[in-house]
């Protein structure tokens, strides 16, 4: 598919896309051992593995050209940014461009499963019944990273969250040793397995994802441990990249490392593997050129399927939903007064009452305090400690995780301490959770309520309540 995007040149440029020569190996070697009901989010490189699940050259050709019948995201995204709710291949979330910003998600999801695992079977069966996801006792998480997006303050956030509730994640990260132009020497101080190593509860793994007995093995051993042990993991393999970094930013410009690059390609290694296990060059060659011959046809047909229609454009930009419209006397007369902070507490209370897929979480909202405005007092004591929690100082992973607990079927209800605080989450509000059912077509709708303390000091924010304004006037 590579070469033949590369002959293809200018009619595929004005589409950017990567690739995944070199990684291929390792990107099969997880793809064959994922199962439906695990949850995975592959990056943009990871075309291998999503061929390795069961997708067609055809299904991402029609995302290469951005066409309407993209199984995707109806030709709304770049290639290689999959979503998908099928119920034969793993479930596959929305995720943005950004890069390392799916670690959040993902490790929602996994939170997501971990907070199901304590429910009843009838809770989890009501749970089911009411959303577009669903999960087993074994069901995993995997998140996907290059190995220079770990160096992202978003991923320092989600391997907190992970080592400190003991969920059930995987991350694999792939490291070729480049960002774009730089590389591994001029932007980490470490691998990805030294530094997760810093986080108590992570297992880190070093790997050559080059070699594919290595890689499966390893990956099979890891993925094993988390359906039974539910802890996670993180799996560094080792690869080179053998082509462009996308397709507008040509590997010639830069790379001095090209030779030894292509002295560790993986596909001469995998091919003697097959040799020595019983296949002949005759095997080997007919399949290349069945290979060659699937992929330039799909590239053929997908290049005449009709293009996203502009009526569509605005399709999906929300999910739909009932509204409730309220009626009845503000001020019934001989009642009490109620003031706002507790309107917001008993509101919540009616919420979780009749939602068990309702939880709330955030910065001391736990049974402790119960919110540093007693917005959130008894509810701990009344639903449990797995129902009402604490985070870290966390705000993306508080604002970014909703994501993947809505993919797991869950309502999540998230506080941010004050408005002042809001801005390290602004980047997981954009570009993952008011994005997520548009770019996924419809496959994959957020359900959250997010609370913002603002002006309980008097004017000190009022200027904070006026840009939050505008921004949430824009969503």
């Amino acid at each position: 598919m590579a070469e033949l995007y590369e002959e293809n040149f200018k009619i595929v440029s004005k589409y950017v896309h990567a690739t995944s020569r070199g990684h291929e190996v390792i990107q099969t070697a997880l793809g064959m051992q994922l199962l439906p009901q695990d949850y995975a989010f592959p990056y943009y490189r990871d075309d291998a593995m999503l061929l390795s699940i069961g997708m067609k050259p055809y299904d991402l050709m029609l995302q290469l050209l951005a066409k309407k019948d993209d199984p995707f995201s109806g030709g709304r995204t770049y290639y290689s940014h999959p979503s998908l709710n099928d119920i034969d291949k793993p479930k596959i979330p929305h995720q943005s461009s950004a890069t390392g910003m799916q670690a959040i998600p993902a490790t929602g999801v996994a939170l997501g499963l971990h907070y199901r695992e304590s429910l009843t079977d009838e809770q989890r069966v009501a749970i089911d019944s009411n959303s577009n996801s669903s999960s087993s006792s074994d069901s995993i998480v995997v998140c996907s990273l290059g190995d220079a997006s770990v160096t992202e303050g978003e991923i320092a956030e989600a391997f907190q969250m992970a080592a400190l509730k003991q969920l059930p994640i995987l991350y694999l990260v792939q490291d070729n040793g480049w960002d774009i132009s730089a590389n591994e020497a001029e932007t980490r101080a470490q691998n990805a397995a030294e530094y997760a190593a810093g986080f108590h509860g992570i297992e880190a793994i070093s790997i050559d994802g080059t070699d594919f007995e290595e890689s499966y093995n390893t990956l099979n051993e890891v993925i094993e441990k988390i359906r039974t042990e539910r802890r996670p993991f993180l799996v560094h393999a080792k690869v080179p990249l053998l082509n462009h970094h996308t397709s507008g930013v040509r590997m010639e410009f830069y790379r001095d490392d090209l030779e030894e690059a292509r002295s560790r390609d993986p596909y001469p290694r995998m091919r003697q593997l097959l040799l020595d296990n019983g296949f002949s060059e005759q095997d080997l060659d007919g399949y290349d050129s069945f290979a060659k011959a699937e992929s330039k046809k799909a590239l053929e047909q997908a290049m005449t399927m009709p293009d996203p229609e502009p009526s569509d454009l605005f399709t999906h930009d929300f999910a739909p939903t009932p509204i409730t419209e309220e009626k009845g006397e503000r001020s019934p007369e001989g009642a009490d007064k109620v003031v706002m902070v507790d309107c917001a507490l008993f509101a919540i209370e009616e919420l979780m009452k009749k939602h068990p897929e309702c939880l709330l979480y955030g910065q001391d909202v736990g049974g402790r305090l119960g919110g540093v405005f007693r917005e959130a007092a008894t509810l701990a004591q009344k639903f449990g400690d797995n129902r009402v929690f604490n985070t870290p100082i966390q705000e993306a992973f508080i604002v970014g995780s909703t994501v993947g607990m809505s993919a797991a079927g869950l309502k999540p209800i998230v506080e941010v301490q004050f408005a002042d605080y809001i801005w390290p989450g602004l980047n997981q509000l954009f570009t993952e959770v008011s994005r997520s059912n548009y770019l996924s077509n419809g496959k994959w709708p957020v359900s959250m309520i997010l609370r913002v303390p603002i002006g309980a000091y008097g004017s000190g924010v009022a200027l904070t309540i006026l840009v939050l304004w505008k921004v949430w006037f824009q969503i």
